[in-house]
């Protein structure tokens, strides 16, 4: 009987022990989304292309860093439509809300510039460019989910994963529900008109 009672006591202090690393894992997660959104507030400028920013500084490199970027990626299971709800600075301020549609039937992006994925929820992309005017590298990544309001758990999770990676989260602009979204598809005949019913749906608002 003591050996029975025993045990219970310890399934007990174990079930307590895994109620508290759950909660300090929560918290954690909650504080991993409050730097994300201080990042976001505490100096908008920083984000603005053009002159040299603090954000620049961290965007040119002299030389690429190593990224792991993934092989034998499954071009079939991303196909359809993404919103870009992070990215670096692009060259313009306003981002238009109708979908663009890109036939990447030959394109080899796939199997060069997909960092991560789990291809139902998120995919992360990143170049690293040679700029010839400057003489220097720029980084670009983005955020790619397939809502504009995916899970914070989705966005955690790309979170941790660009940490783990020293990828310098505070130089992406979170487009949020302003995210532009676009389309990747494939054609079987180059010469073909696209059906119109699977035309990108121009204009159209997801929530």
């Amino acid at each position: 009987m003591k050996i029975s009672v025993f045990s219970v006591e310890n399934c007990q202090e174990f079930g307590q022990r895994q109620t508290t690393d759950e909660t300090t894992m929560f918290r954690f997660s909650l504080f991993l989304l409050f730097l994300l959104i201080f990042y976001q507030t505490v100096n908008p400028d920083t984000h603005k292309y053009g002159s040299e920013t603090e954000v620049d500084r961290l965007l040119n490199v002299k030389v690429c860093p190593k990224m792991p970027i993934m092989k034998n990626v499954t071009k079939e299971k991303l196909l359809g439509f993404w919103y870009c709800y992070a990215t670096t600075p692009l060259p313009f301020e306003r981002y238009q809300r109708r979908c663009a549609s890109y036939n990447v039937k030959d394109s080899p992006y796939f199997n060069t510039s997909i960092l991560y994925t789990d291809y139902h929820a998120i995919t992360i992309t990143y170049f690293c460019d040679y700029i010839k005017e400057k003489e220097t590298f720029r980084r670009k990544l983005r955020i790619l989910t397939r809502t504009r309001t995916p899970m914070y758990s989705t966005i955690l999770d790309a979170t941790v994963f660009l940490l783990n990676e020293n990828f310098p989260i505070k130089t992406l602009v979170f487009l949020r529900s302003e995210a532009y979204c676009f389309e990747w598809y494939t054609l079987k005949f180059e010469t073909a008109l696209r059906p119109v019913n699977f035309e990108a749906p121009f204009n159209q608002r997801d929530y």
